[in-house]
């Protein structure tokens, strides 16, 4: 028989109890005392003049002990087998525990310690069940009728270890969304402590996220009340945050936006405790100020929108700004669609009040009713620079973190995201002031390349900390009938689990459509073949979930199943209004067949009047499931009802209108579409999504009959595109070739004046660049003709020479300055504008820096650098991002040619941040040599010549040759100076090529004289050398090229100084040093200076 059991409660009521019966004569406060204090201190010797202090410390010592041996005899009475628990002495006495003991307190400490334990460990199973024990032996505070002073900071310590314990078990069961259970123990936590702020908010948060909107309201004011009359104070700034936020949620539904990705009856998150509390973790980092991003990836089906939606609700039942947007597969959607519907939101468009005008007018690009609302605002121009497009991201970006933040941005299926929306994102992260945000994004996995903007997006935010990926997984068997338990609402026996498991290999969606199929008794076995086969080479879903999902759509009525049809040919979410207008049928039809959808789980409502499939995967079935000649004549009704819809603003929709128009096989409709929707991607620099277009509306013209009308619109289309393979691709692309080559072609048989000349003009430019000389003079003389042919010619295209560019060259700097001089003569400002807009540069700016290289080379350095600087200061005056970085490249060389190494290198690392920043390819890949070689002159290690000698292939590969020599003699330079004297000689080498193959002979003189060079490095024969720097000299005096004869003159008298012929040396640096007026800064004619003065010190 076992021993009776010792129970002590000394957490509330004092209780004393052996074998079930009450101890009788523990019945004072202070008897009370001593055994806390020993059952406190069980198992170690405690002092008796201490606990005599402790108990009676205003008594003195010789009573005190007195009092002490009295409650010890009256403690020994009351204890059954009391010196098997009471162990004393006459110095000392303990409390000795056995198993037979069961003190709340000792079960209370031992609960705390395993819990700490659990909690280090990640157990949170574990950590919840020893959180409720703690709690549970916490029956209220240590003797509250006992006023010892040596309890009060023992009762203040224990009941902080169990507010503490409330806590942190509140925390695990809202991260598990049990909500009841979590306000049961905050309720239980505040009655430890009425007038602890922080608890009246943690239970305002879980009673608005179980929907008790009305409890949070009277817990405010209940705390508010409670605070005034015990302390007299006012609720603090973080309780009436709380209150405030609650008072922002919508009237209709707690937390989130009435409609807004509702669903019917909406199931229970299953498992996802690890993820959920992912997000969680990411959640207080955005609430303490940071900005992150978190991809939830997966494959389609495995609950990524589901998790989103959980936090999204989560935070939006809260009160905290949250907005929800999405990607479709579907064609026809225009760039920053989903930052348009962010902006649109209820979230955010209120708060457009916060922005000023010059914001207002940039967010208006894809907001245009604000131009109609604010009479203010004007209309604002297209984008046509990248800078201009920064400006256009940062508006938006005011604008989104206009709100109260923390803020949370959904996006759904970023897989399919416009690579302008990523790209913005980007900046918003990079964005100052971006604190407290949030985007949340959902992805399907494998479906992107390793080059998709995403991927190349997740990379860089990893190298920052600021990405959490979650990656899903299936559900386990266990998990998935719990799934099936809920959808069903009954339990599986264990056959049919296993079963659903290998079919379904715990998908959640798939688990999903077979528990519905089975509840709509849709048999999949005998039609799985057939049904499939309609979609074979289509679907990416198994045969057998695709069965189901078409054996649930066929099981709809008529009138629902046309509405499913309807809505998987729109491709996207779709509103009452167009469904109207496209089925023309009677409204109340349409409403009992989208009532059935909505029903069946089919559709759901995203907002009023708007509505989308629950899953994309019912939307793929659905529009497989349609035939051919079905979809071109839904395609065709989408249009028209569009048309009918959007008549006032048709540039809106002009993306879906191409599309729908381009499937209906109606493709003479869908060219001026794709025309215009080309044109509002360009407009806001979506120039990747406006190629797409302009080209597709090109590849339709093949569809329409030959003639002029049809080269007219492939004419304005190709003109068009030429005007973003500029940027996108540099002047000297084969893309640029040729639609340039083709648009001429088009453009002598149907093209206005002004189009011919454009077209000539990118052609010339082209020709320029390859260079492809022969064909710049045809070019040139064409132009000509057509300028001589009418008086009526615009005035911008009598303003520019492209030719000089070829001209300069070939080495006829004189002859190339006049015509660039000529261009500087005839400025005009309307001029300029016209120019840029035809061919997106600044005529006037690239005279000047045209002319500087000019001038230079004849000998006028000073001159040069003045020209190079008025450029520049033009580039500026009209703001033009390409003008701006044609000329900060310019005079990146011309530094190059007339500086010091150091501020060539700042000037060309100058350039290079510019150009890439601002995206100019052509001019960004001729910096990049330019600031290669300055790090690899002043560096000359072999890494920095391998980055040099990279970055001239870039620049080839852009399809431009134009300079080679030059930038062949950078390497030849930096090569001799890293002593890799045969690499040099290669790099000439192939420096005289270049320029023998393309006629470019302006820079020979420098390239004879570097050969000559490095013949003396590499101790080849004197005369050689000797032969080299003559061919250096009379090429340049033929060229009058006084800067190159500067420099082959000196190699030529360095030479001769160590031949001892210095009466030669004299005669030929002398009076060429003496030609020069200026520029006596440089480095060449200040080391041209020595050398003279060298000279007439040894004569």
């Amino acid at each position: 028989m076992a021993p009776p059991v010792l129970h002590v409660r000394l957490l509330g009521d004092f209780q004393f109890t052996y074998g079930g019966r009450q101890i009788i004569g523990v019945n004072t406060p202070r008897l009370q005392s001593l055994v806390a204090y020993l059952i406190l201190h069980a198992g170690s010797l405690q002092s008796r003049q201490h606990i005599a202090f402790l108990l009676w410390p205003d008594t003195d010592e010789s009573h005190a002990r007195n009092n002490l041996r009295q409650f010890l005899y009256q403690l020994r009475q009351a204890l059954p087998q009391s010196d098997r628990i009471l162990v004393a002495d006459a110095n000392s006495v303990y409390w000795k525990t056995d198993t037979n003991q069961l003190i709340d307190l000792h079960l209370f400490e031992r609960a705390r310690l395993e819990a700490e334990s659990f909690e280090q460990h990640n157990d949170p199973n574990n950590l919840h069940q020893a959180l409720e024990r703690m709690v549970s032996y916490y029956q209220g505070d240590l003797l509250p009728a006992c006023y010892d002073e040596w309890l009060t900071p023992e009762r203040e310590r224990l009941r902080k270890e169990c507010q503490q314990a409330y806590q942190k078990l509140a925390r695990l069961l809202e991260a598990q969304r049990e909500y009841v259970a979590a306000l049961e123990v905050v309720q239980k936590l505040l009655r430890l402590d009425p007038l602890d702020e922080n608890t009246y908010i943690t239970l305002m948060r879980l009673q608005t996220l179980n929907d008790e909107r009305a409890s949070a309201q009277r817990t405010y004011q209940a705390a508010k009340e409670i605070l005034e009359r015990e302390l007299g104070v006012e609720p603090g700034d973080a309780l009436r945050d709380a209150f405030e936020r609650l008072q922002t949620l919508p009237q209709t539904i707690s937390g989130k936006n009435a409609g807004e990705i509702s669903t019917l009856a909406p199931l229970k998150l299953i498992a996802r405790q690890q993820e959920w509390e992912k997000l969680r973790v990411v959640w207080r980092r955005v609430v303490r100020g940071e900005a992150h991003v978190v991809f939830i990836t997966g494959e389609a089906g495995i609950g990524k929108s589901r998790l989103a939606e959980e936090l999204y609700s989560w935070s939006s039942q809260q009160g905290f700004t949250t907005a929800h947007t999405r990607s479709y597969a579907a064609e026809g959607r225009l760039s920053l669609a989903p930052i348009t519907e962010w902006l649109r939101s209820r979230a955010v468009r209120p708060h457009f009040e916060k922005l000023d005008n010059v914001w207002l007018t940039e967010v208006s690009r894809l907001l245009p009713e604000l131009i109609s609302e604010r009479s203010e605002l004007s209309r604002p121009e297209p984008i046509s620079e990248y800078g201009q497009r920064q400006r256009f991201f940062e508006a938006l970006a005011r604008a989104i973190l206009s709100v109260p933040r923390p803020l949370l941005l959904w996006i759904d299926d970023l897989q399919w995201c416009d690579p302008e929306t990523i790209e913005w994102l980007h900046f918003l992260l990079r964005f100052e002031g971006n604190g407290g945000a949030l985007i949340l994004g959902t992805a399907r996995s494998g479906e992107l390349p390793s080059e998709h903007p995403l991927v190349v997006l997740a990379r860089e935010l990893q190298r920052q900390d600021r990405l959490t990926t979650i990656e899903l997984t299936a559900l386990d068997m266990a998990e998935t009938a719990k799934l099936a338990t809920q959808i069903g609402g009954r339990e599986l026996d264990t056959a049919a689990t296993l079963r659903l498991y290998r079919e379904t290999e715990g998908n959640p969606f798939f688990v999903l459509e077979t528990i519905r199929a089975a509840q709509s008794n849709v048999t999949t076995d005998e039609t799985a073949g057939a049904l499939y086969a309609k979609a074979d080479g289509m679907s990416s879903l198994p045969p057998r979930v695709y069965a189901m999902i078409a054996g649930r759509l066929a099981k709809l009525s008529p009138a629902a199943r046309q509405i499913a049809e309807l809505g998987a040919a729109i491709g996207r979410q779709f509103t009452f209004d167009l469904l109207v207008h496209a089925e023309q049928q009677a409204e109340e039809n349409i409403i009992r067949a989208l009532d059935e959808l909505w029903q069946k789980r089919i559709v759901r409502e995203q907002d009023v009047n708007v509505y989308d499939f629950t899953h994309d995967k019912l939307r793929e079935v659905a529009y497989f499931e349609i035939s051919a000649p079905q979809r071109r004549l839904l395609h065709r009704r989408i249009a028209q009802a569009l048309v009918k819809l959007h008549g006032e603003n048709l540039d809106a929709v002009s993306v879906q209108l191409a599309a729908h128009y381009d499937q209906a096989g109606m493709f003479e409709q869908a060219i001026p579409f794709y025309e215009r929707a080309g044109a509002m991607a360009a407009a806001v620099y979506a120039n990747d999504d406006a190629i797409t277009l302009f080209t597709r509306g090109i590849a339709l013209l093949e569809h329409s009959p030959s003639g002029m009308k049809r080269e007219t619109q492939e004419l304005i289309l190709l003109l068009a595109l030429a005007r973003l393979y500029r940027i996108t691709t540099g002047w000297a692309s084969a893309e640029m070739e040729r639609v340039a080559s083709r648009a001429w072609e088009l453009g002598k048989r149907v093209g206005t004046l002004s189009q011919q000349l454009e077209t000539l003009f990118l052609l010339q430019t082209v020709q320029v660049v390859r260079p492809r000389f022969d064909q710049v003079i045809e070019t040139e003389s064409e132009i000509q003709r057509l300028l001589g042919t009418t008086g009526t010619t615009p005035l911008a295209f009598r303003k520019i020479h492209f030719a000089g560019a070829m001209v300069h060259h070939k080495g006829q700097f004189q002859d190339g300055r006049v015509m660039f001089e000529e261009m500087l003569a005839t400025y005009d400002e309307r001029g300029v504008l016209e120019l840029h807009e035809s061919l997106g540069v600044n005529y006037l700016a690239m005279g000047y820096v045209w002319n500087s290289h000019a001038l230079w080379c004849l000998g006028y350095p000073q001159q040069g650098y003045e020209s190079c600087l008025h450029g520049v200061k033009v580039a500026h005056e009209f703001p033009h991002h390409f003008s701006q970085a044609l000329t900060s490249a310019y005079l990146a060389l011309l530094q190059e040619l007339r500086a010091d190494a150091n501020t060539f290198r700042a000037q060309a690392e100058a350039a290079f941040a510019f150009t890439q920043a601002h995206r100019v390819t052509y001019y960004f890949a001729w910096s990049n040599i330019l600031v290669n070689f300055a790090r690899a002159w002043q560096e000359p290690q072999i890494e920095n010549l391998t980055r040099l000698r990279d970055a001239i292939h870039f620049f080839t590969d852009t399809g431009a040759h134009l300079r080679m020599p030059y930038y062949l003699s950078l390497l030849a330079r930096a090569s001799h100076k890293a002593e890799r004297l045969d690499d040099a000689a290669s790099a000439l080498e192939e420096a005289f090529t270049e320029s023998r193959q393309y006629e470019e002979h302006w820079w020979d003189a420098e390239l004879y004289r570097l050969r000559g060079e490095l013949m003396l490095a590499r101790g080849d024969d004197v005369a050689s050398a000797e032969a080299e720097f003559r061919q250096a000299l009379e090429i340049a005096q033929a060229q009058q090229a006084k800067s190159l004869e500067l420099r082959a003159a000196m190699s030529m008298v360095r030479l001769w100084e160590r031949r001892a012929q210095k009466t030669d040396a004299r005669q030929l640096l002398v009076p060429l040093y003496a030609w020069f007026t200026e520029g006596f800064d440089t480095p060449d004619l200040q080391a041209a200076q020595a050398l003279v003065a060298q000279l007439e010190r040894s004569s």
